[in-house]
Protein backbone atom coordinates (compact mmCIF):
# COMPACT_ATOMS: atom_id res chain seq x y z
CA UNK A 1 0.00 0.00 0.00
CA UNK A 2 0.98 3.42 -0.97
CA UNK A 3 1.16 6.17 1.30
CA UNK A 4 -1.20 7.92 -0.52
CA UNK A 5 -3.67 5.00 -0.33
CA UNK A 6 -2.77 4.80 3.53
CA UNK A 7 -3.68 8.63 4.04
CA UNK A 8 -6.86 8.20 2.12
CA UNK A 9 -7.69 4.98 4.46
CA UNK A 10 -7.03 7.43 7.26
CA UNK A 11 -9.44 9.66 5.43
CA UNK A 12 -11.84 7.45 5.25
CA UNK A 13 -11.41 6.00 9.19
CA UNK A 14 -11.93 9.67 9.64
CA UNK A 15 -15.29 10.18 7.88
CA UNK A 16 -16.46 6.68 9.29
CA UNK A 17 -16.07 8.09 12.78
CA UNK A 18 -17.71 11.38 12.15
CA UNK A 19 -14.52 13.49 12.54
CA UNK A 20 -13.11 16.68 10.76
CA UNK A 21 -10.67 16.62 9.22
CA UNK A 22 -7.55 19.26 9.50
CA UNK A 23 -5.68 21.40 7.65
CA UNK A 24 -2.91 19.15 7.92
CA UNK A 25 -4.45 15.94 6.47
CA UNK A 26 -5.87 18.09 3.64
CA UNK A 27 -2.31 19.90 2.43
CA UNK A 28 -0.79 15.66 3.14
CA UNK A 29 -3.26 14.50 0.42
CA UNK A 30 -2.76 17.16 -1.83
CA UNK A 31 0.83 16.79 -2.04
CA UNK A 32 0.89 13.01 -2.34
CA UNK A 33 -1.62 13.40 -5.28
CA UNK A 34 0.65 16.04 -7.18
CA UNK A 35 3.55 13.87 -6.58
CA UNK A 36 1.52 11.32 -7.83
CA UNK A 37 0.89 13.34 -10.94
CA UNK A 38 4.21 14.68 -11.42
CA UNK A 39 6.39 11.31 -11.15
CA UNK A 40 3.88 8.88 -12.56
CA UNK A 41 1.17 10.07 -14.58
CA UNK A 42 2.63 13.15 -16.85
CA UNK A 43 6.10 10.80 -17.83
CA UNK A 44 3.55 8.28 -18.99
CA UNK A 45 1.35 11.00 -20.84
CA UNK A 46 4.35 12.57 -22.33
CA UNK A 47 5.70 9.55 -23.71
CA UNK A 48 1.83 8.39 -25.02
CA UNK A 49 0.63 11.49 -26.50
CA UNK A 50 3.77 13.28 -28.25
CA UNK A 51 4.97 10.56 -31.19
CA UNK A 52 1.11 11.67 -31.90
CA UNK A 53 0.64 15.62 -30.97
CA UNK A 54 3.70 16.70 -33.00
CA UNK A 55 1.51 16.38 -35.66
CA UNK A 56 -0.35 19.36 -34.97
CA UNK A 57 1.41 22.31 -35.90
CA UNK A 58 -0.75 25.24 -34.37
CA UNK A 59 -0.75 25.66 -29.89
CA UNK A 60 -3.74 24.35 -28.13
CA UNK A 61 -4.36 23.48 -24.70
CA UNK A 62 -5.46 19.76 -23.63
CA UNK A 63 -7.02 19.88 -20.14
CA UNK A 64 -7.47 16.06 -18.18
CA UNK A 65 -10.72 16.41 -16.43
CA UNK A 66 -10.65 13.53 -13.87
CA UNK A 67 -13.78 12.84 -11.33
CA UNK A 68 -13.52 10.07 -9.41
CA UNK A 69 -15.71 6.83 -10.21
CA UNK A 70 -16.65 8.97 -13.62
CA UNK A 71 -14.71 8.46 -17.01
CA UNK A 72 -11.82 10.45 -18.17
CA UNK A 73 -12.05 13.38 -20.27
CA UNK A 74 -10.29 15.92 -21.93
CA UNK A 75 -10.87 19.45 -22.56
CA UNK A 76 -9.39 20.88 -25.83
CA UNK A 77 -8.82 24.78 -26.11
CA UNK A 78 -7.11 27.43 -28.45
CA UNK A 79 -6.81 29.96 -25.55
CA UNK A 80 -3.76 29.95 -23.36
CA UNK A 81 -5.82 30.71 -19.89
CA UNK A 82 -8.97 29.40 -19.70
CA UNK A 83 -11.33 31.52 -17.46
CA UNK A 84 -14.95 29.75 -18.93
CA UNK A 85 -15.47 25.85 -19.45
CA UNK A 86 -17.53 27.14 -22.41
CA UNK A 87 -14.18 28.35 -24.20
CA UNK A 88 -13.47 24.34 -24.60
CA UNK A 89 -14.42 20.98 -26.02
CA UNK A 90 -14.70 18.28 -24.23
CA UNK A 91 -14.18 14.66 -25.13
CA UNK A 92 -14.72 11.48 -22.94
CA UNK A 93 -11.95 9.19 -23.37
CA UNK A 94 -13.04 5.27 -23.52
CA UNK A 95 -11.73 2.73 -20.91
CA UNK A 96 -9.49 0.23 -23.58
CA UNK A 97 -8.40 -2.86 -22.69
CA UNK A 98 -4.69 -3.42 -22.24
CA UNK A 99 -1.84 -5.70 -22.29
CA UNK A 100 -0.22 -6.25 -18.74
CA UNK A 101 2.79 -4.34 -17.83
CA UNK A 102 5.45 -5.36 -16.56
CA UNK A 103 6.26 -3.55 -12.98
CA UNK A 104 9.29 -1.66 -11.93
CA UNK A 105 10.85 -0.80 -8.58
CA UNK A 106 9.39 2.47 -9.42
CA UNK A 107 5.64 1.37 -10.65
CA UNK A 108 3.27 2.50 -7.47
CA UNK A 109 0.61 -0.54 -7.03
CA UNK A 110 -2.45 -0.84 -6.69
CA UNK A 111 -5.71 -3.15 -6.83
CA UNK A 112 -6.58 -3.21 -10.18
CA UNK A 113 -9.69 -1.17 -11.42
CA UNK A 114 -12.85 -2.74 -12.77
CA UNK A 115 -14.21 -2.15 -16.24
CA UNK A 116 -16.80 0.76 -16.59
CA UNK A 117 -20.30 -0.22 -15.82
CA UNK A 118 -23.65 1.33 -15.81
CA UNK A 119 -26.87 0.30 -14.08
CA UNK A 120 -30.40 -0.52 -15.64
CA UNK A 121 -33.16 0.28 -13.33
CA UNK A 122 -36.49 -1.16 -14.60
CA UNK A 123 -39.91 0.09 -12.59
CA UNK A 124 -42.89 -2.20 -11.78
CA UNK A 125 -44.70 -0.26 -14.76
CA UNK A 126 -41.75 -1.39 -17.42
CA UNK A 127 -40.63 1.89 -17.28
CA UNK A 128 -36.03 1.99 -17.62
CA UNK A 129 -33.77 3.76 -16.45
CA UNK A 130 -30.43 3.49 -18.19
CA UNK A 131 -28.09 5.92 -18.77
CA UNK A 132 -24.64 6.12 -19.68
CA UNK A 133 -22.42 6.28 -16.34
CA UNK A 134 -24.12 4.64 -13.05
CA UNK A 135 -23.87 7.86 -11.46
CA UNK A 136 -26.32 9.48 -13.33
CA UNK A 137 -29.16 6.22 -13.18
CA UNK A 138 -28.20 6.93 -9.21
CA UNK A 139 -29.72 10.29 -9.38
CA UNK A 140 -32.43 9.83 -11.50
CA UNK A 141 -33.71 6.98 -9.43
CA UNK A 142 -33.57 9.52 -6.19
CA UNK A 143 -35.08 12.16 -8.17
CA UNK A 144 -37.95 10.43 -9.08
CA UNK A 145 -38.18 8.74 -5.86
CA UNK A 146 -38.26 12.18 -4.75
CA UNK A 147 -34.95 13.70 -3.13
CA UNK A 148 -36.78 14.40 0.74
CA UNK A 149 -37.74 10.81 0.95
CA UNK A 150 -34.63 9.32 0.42
CA UNK A 151 -33.05 11.78 2.87
CA UNK A 152 -35.18 11.07 5.06
CA UNK A 153 -34.02 7.21 5.21
CA UNK A 154 -31.13 8.17 6.69
CA UNK A 155 -28.46 6.61 4.29
CA UNK A 156 -24.73 6.68 5.12
CA UNK A 157 -21.84 6.93 2.29
CA UNK A 158 -18.29 7.24 3.24
CA UNK A 159 -19.06 8.37 6.72
CA UNK A 160 -21.27 11.39 5.12
CA UNK A 161 -25.08 11.28 4.71
CA UNK A 162 -26.15 9.86 1.39
CA UNK A 163 -28.33 13.17 0.95
CA UNK A 164 -27.53 16.64 2.43
CA UNK A 165 -27.38 20.04 2.04
CA UNK A 166 -23.57 19.80 3.54
CA UNK A 167 -20.99 19.91 1.08
CA UNK A 168 -18.00 17.83 1.99
CA UNK A 169 -14.08 18.78 1.68
CA UNK A 170 -13.07 15.59 0.16
CA UNK A 171 -15.77 13.56 -1.23
CA UNK A 172 -17.10 14.17 -4.69
CA UNK A 173 -20.99 15.30 -4.40
CA UNK A 174 -23.49 15.78 -7.07
CA UNK A 175 -25.38 18.97 -6.88
CA UNK A 176 -29.53 17.83 -6.81
CA UNK A 177 -32.72 20.56 -7.20
CA UNK A 178 -33.24 21.99 -3.57
CA UNK A 179 -30.20 23.08 -3.15
CA UNK A 180 -29.29 18.99 -2.34
CA UNK A 181 -26.21 16.99 -2.37
CA UNK A 182 -25.69 13.54 -3.31
CA UNK A 183 -22.65 11.57 -2.22
CA UNK A 184 -21.19 9.45 -5.37
CA UNK A 185 -17.86 8.27 -4.34
CA UNK A 186 -19.06 4.76 -4.67
CA UNK A 187 -18.26 1.38 -7.09
CA UNK A 188 -21.25 1.02 -9.10
CA UNK A 189 -21.94 -2.21 -7.22
CA UNK A 190 -22.41 0.12 -4.42
CA UNK A 191 -24.84 2.34 -6.08
CA UNK A 192 -26.50 -0.95 -7.19
CA UNK A 193 -26.98 -1.70 -3.63
CA UNK A 194 -28.31 1.99 -2.60
CA UNK A 195 -30.80 2.16 -5.36
CA UNK A 196 -32.04 -2.12 -4.36
CA UNK A 197 -32.33 -0.02 -0.37
CA UNK A 198 -34.15 3.30 -1.55
CA UNK A 199 -36.56 0.73 -3.65
CA UNK A 200 -37.00 -1.84 -0.47
CA UNK A 201 -37.66 1.22 1.95
CA UNK A 202 -40.07 3.20 -0.18
CA UNK A 203 -41.71 -0.05 -1.59
CA UNK A 204 -40.46 0.70 -5.38
CA UNK A 205 -40.60 -2.48 -6.41
CA UNK A 206 -37.71 -2.00 -8.91
CA UNK A 207 -35.31 -4.71 -10.71
CA UNK A 208 -31.59 -3.30 -11.05
CA UNK A 209 -28.89 -4.63 -13.02
CA UNK A 210 -25.26 -4.01 -13.73
CA UNK A 211 -24.70 -3.77 -17.16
Amino acid sequence: MTKLEKLYQSIANFKELGLALNQEMLQKADNLEEELIKNEVIPRLTGSIEPIITQIQRPIVLVVDYVPGEPLSVRLTRKRVITDDTATKEYTLSPKAKEPEKKSHKTITSAPKAPWTGLLVTYPDGAVINNKYAYETLIQVVEKAGIEKVEKLGMKQVGLDFISKTRDDFYNQHELPGGYLIVTHSATIKKKQQIEEISKKLGLGLKVEVV
